[in-house]
């Protein structure tokens, strides 16, 4: 087939339509310029110039109007393809097709399912599809979703040539698997692309969201950009990233950091730095759960606060009961008697004036305190205490 035949299918189609339907006897009596043929099926399709199907829709039923060059039809089904094998699958309760086949508009419920072995559904309540272009514009609640994702915005664009969606207007990424819904609550962007067959996805910031499980203290979090691969199943927050938690007086400064959708748990092996009230803490590595109220420093663990300071290879902190732990080589100093406790593990809590208050029940420890001296002998020099 040559590229004239291809170009002329969709009309050639309409064509063979016409001449095979007739008009009901009251509208045989009316102008045939507005005359509306009623067929039983409607069958468009679009052939390349090898012959190969690019697109094809159907209905069971249609009216055409022939002065306007206008078919009205009812549940429409279809398919893209792209060198001949099918990718999209459509389906829309009602549609408009346009000078024979130049846009078709989709509205009601329409859903697109992309084909493969991840598959990708996108739907909205009203599309225009122009085949020649090879595009769809979606503007009417716009969202596409993946086994792990749900993005939405007022609009998007899907370029079937390129296998890509742009989101513009609003748009706003959150999960959507089972347990981790509470997870992500949108992260909004200023524009996303997303290509589906690659899983790469690019987000333009500023970046804002909001984090926690409903009924407790929510986590704001801010960041540049995102970017990462839905297939790999993770999402990198471009830093500086920021959370603050008001309800608890915390936040935290960190570098790029990375969202695991398998797990739902944020993650960066840079340093970071965060204050809960007068509690200072840093890090070398950050764990943060965002499906519960658990952080973990992972690496180089240091906390301070004006009475103590503590050094360990991690921590963790779950701010909903407000505990801390402490293991690995801990080292605490206390300003009062000089005193110093080395252990393996300790446990502490962060008391009414968020001033962090440690206890190590069954555990063994080593303090040395530096006592000060006796009033008969003030001019003798501290005496140290092992314990």
């Amino acid at each position: 087939m040559n590229k004239r035949h291809a170009a002329g299918t969709v009309a050639s189609v309409v064509a063979a339509l016409l001449g095979s339907c007739t008009p009901p006897p009251k509208q045989q009596q009316a102008s045939s310029a507005s005359t509306p043929f009623v067929f039983q099926a409607l069958n468009l399709r679009q052939q390349d110039a090898n012959g190969r199907l690019q697109w094809r829709v159907s209905s069971p039923e249609a009216r055409y109007d022939l002065n306007r060059r206008l078919a009205l039809a009812r549940n429409l089904n279809g398919e893209i393809h792209t060198n001949g094998q099918p990718l999209y699958r459509l389906a829309a309760s009602h549609g408009t097709v346009l000078s024979d086949g130049e846009v078709i508009q989709l509205e009601g419920q329409v859903r697109i399912e992309r084909l493969g072995r991840d598959p990708v559904i996108i739907e909205a309540s009203r599309m225009r599809w122009y085949p020649r272009q090879q595009r769809i514009e979606l503007d009417r609640q716009a969202q596409a979703m993946d086994q792990d994702l749900r993005l939405t915005a007022d609009r998007a664009t899907l370029l079937f040539e390129q296998d890509r969606l742009q989101l513009r207007g609003q748009p706003t990424l959150s999960t959507r698997k089972a347990g981790l819904g509470v997870g992500l609550n949108q992260i909004r962007v200023e524009r996303l692309d997303w290509s589906p067959g690659s899983g790469a996805l690019n987000a333009a910031g500023p970046v804002t969201a909001i984090s926690g499980p409903p009924g407790q203290p929510q986590r704001e979090l801010r960041a540049v950009a995102v970017s990462g691969n839905t297939l790999e199943r993770r999402l990198t927050l471009q830093g500086p990233v920021q959370i603050s938690a008001p309800a608890q007086r915390a936040w935290l400064k960190a570098r790029s950091s990375t969202i695991d959708l398998a797990s739902n748990a944020l993650y960066s092996d840079a340093p970071f730095e965060a204050a809960v009230g007068p509690l200072q803490i840093n890090g070398k590595a950050l764990r943060l759960n965002l499906s519960s109220t658990l952080a973990e420093i992972t690496a180089g663990c240091r906390l301070r606060q004006p009475d103590l300071s503590l050094e360990a290879q991690r921590c963790s902190w779950n701010w909903q009961n407000e505990r801390i732990a402490a293991a690995g080589s801990v080292l605490l100093r206390r300003q009062a008697n000089q005193q110093t406790t080395r252990a393996a593990r300790l446990h502490g809590r962060i008391g009414p004036q968020g001033l962090l208050v440690f206890s190590s029940p069954g555990s063994r420890v080593r303090s040395t305190l530096v006592l000060p001296p006796s009033g008969s002998a003030r001019q003798s020099r501290p005496s140290a205490v092992r314990l």
